[in-house]
């Protein structure tokens, strides 16, 4: 008696279709055809078949059963999901750059001043005084006792932990869209946008705990 095997494709498990074997319960037999390089052969119980189905469907071999994907909706998802994890980074960035550059101008000319003056060494004499910037908010935390170099590295140690939020942003944003891209099931899609709308929340948390000068 001939027993039909689904022929399921390693990397994917997709299945390819259907081999007929003698069924090894009914005791011995002869040797069988080999399925494809990159194949393996998996014991159904139910008839596998096509009919009913869309050309734009496929088969998979998952958790014990064969499920279904229409591929036409699986892109239409995939899309969705890339503008979704786009929009989830964008947003927050342009409330990181709002928080950031309250006072965008003066923002713009003070940072520059800073990282230049400390990479100088942050020198300071009659001829070469801190940056007026700098000696802004020096002054203006006059009651903490600030230095001129305190004031600066203050500066730029707000900046740069804007700049990391920013950086975690674009990082996330293009691995989750990757990863979008090769996700195989609407499941792992919207897994994936869950993933990246929960940590953008968790780094607008941070935002929140990140002041500016």
């Amino acid at each position: 008696m001939m027993k039909p095997l689904l022929m399921v494709r390693d990397t994917d498990s997709l299945v390819l279709g259907v081999m007929w074997h003698e069924d090894p319960d009914d005791g011995p037999i002869k040797p069988q055809a080999s399925p494809l390089l990159g194949t393996r052969l998996v014991p159904h119980g139910e008839e596998f078949t096509r009919e009913g189905r869309r050309d734009t469907e496929s088969a998979y071999w998952r958790d014990g059963a064969v499920e279904w994907e229409d591929h036409a909706v699986l892109e239409d998802e995939r899309a969705e999901a890339i503008d979704a994890i786009d929009a989830a980074g964008e947003a927050l960035r342009l409330a990181v750059i709002n928080r950031m550059t309250t006072q965008t101008e003066e923002y713009r000319r003070v940072e520059p001043q800073a990282r230049a003056w400390r990479a100088a060494g942050y020198p300071e004499s009659e001829e070469a005084l801190a940056p007026r910037g700098v000696r802004g908010w020096a002054v203006a935390k006059w009651r903490e006792g600030w230095t001129n170099r305190q004031a600066c590295d203050d500066i730029l140690a707000t900046a740069d932990s804007w700049y990391e939020i920013l950086d975690t942003i674009r990082d996330l944003r293009l691995a989750n869209k990757e990863d979008a891209r090769y996700a195989e099931t609407v499941g792992e899609i919207g897994a994936i946008v869950a993933d990246m709308q929960a940590d953008m929340r968790t780094l607008a948390l941070q935002i929140n705990t990140t002041t500016t000068e």
